[in-house]
């Protein structure tokens, strides 16, 4: 290989730089945010050591084809900015969800519990943070109709003296949902949130 075709084999790779801003791109790579200074350096550091292995290789050391040159040199300068730092990544700002704050009446004298709802498109979700409940013992959540029909949103098990987060789903829509109901192992009602109509 003389240096012309080096040089051919490198002119090729920059001119692919575009679709090296692609891949990135789908990646997610905000390219208004500059890279560490020392990912940058170790990328650079890397296509000189390819430039300089490809100026050295005889005819039993060149490398398949410009093709797999290419590649290389993509597949290294993507794996360099990937690892180089995740919080580097463009990753989309976390939504906030909006909630709506449930008035849990009924809840036993001793016990901490916060209750918020999330009205989503496919139905509604119960967000119930609850520490001290007499354990151990199984605790049902429902969520009861206009029409009186009550639904399963799920179940957790009080553990003593732990925040149980806890999150259920059920399909009814918020409109249709009426109470919020906790519910022990013998179906006794232990507290609820009456809702406002929607």
């Amino acid at each position: 290989m003389n240096g012309n075709e080096v040089d051919g084999d490198m002119d090729e790779f920059r001119d692919d730089e575009e679709g090296l801003a692609e891949v990135v791109r789908a990646l997610g790579y905000d390219e208004n945010r500059e890279p560490p200074a020392h990912r940058v350096a170790d990328v650079r550091a890397e296509a000189e050591r390819m430039r300089a292995d490809l100026g050295r290789a005889g005819p039993g050391r060149r490398f398949g084809s410009r093709r797999t040159v290419l590649v290389g040199g993509i597949a290294a300068a993507v794996g360099a900015l990937a690892g180089a730092g995740a919080r580097q990544l463009a990753l989309p700002e976390e939504t906030v969800v909006p909630t709506e704050d449930l008035a849990l009446t009924g809840v036993p004298a001793g016990v901490l519990a916060d209750a918020r709802l999330i009205n989503h498109t496919w139905g509604t979700e119960v967000l119930l943070d609850v520490r001290d409940l007499p354990a151990p013992r199984v605790y049902r959540v429902a969520l009861e109709q206009v029409d009186g029909v009550r639904v399963d949103a799920g179940s957790f098990r009080s553990v003593p003296e732990v925040l149980m987060v806890c999150r259920f789903n059920a399909a009814p829509l918020r409109a249709d949902v009426a109470t919020v109901l906790v519910l022990d192992d013998t179906d006794a009602e232990v507290m609820r949130a009456d809702l406002p109509a929607a």
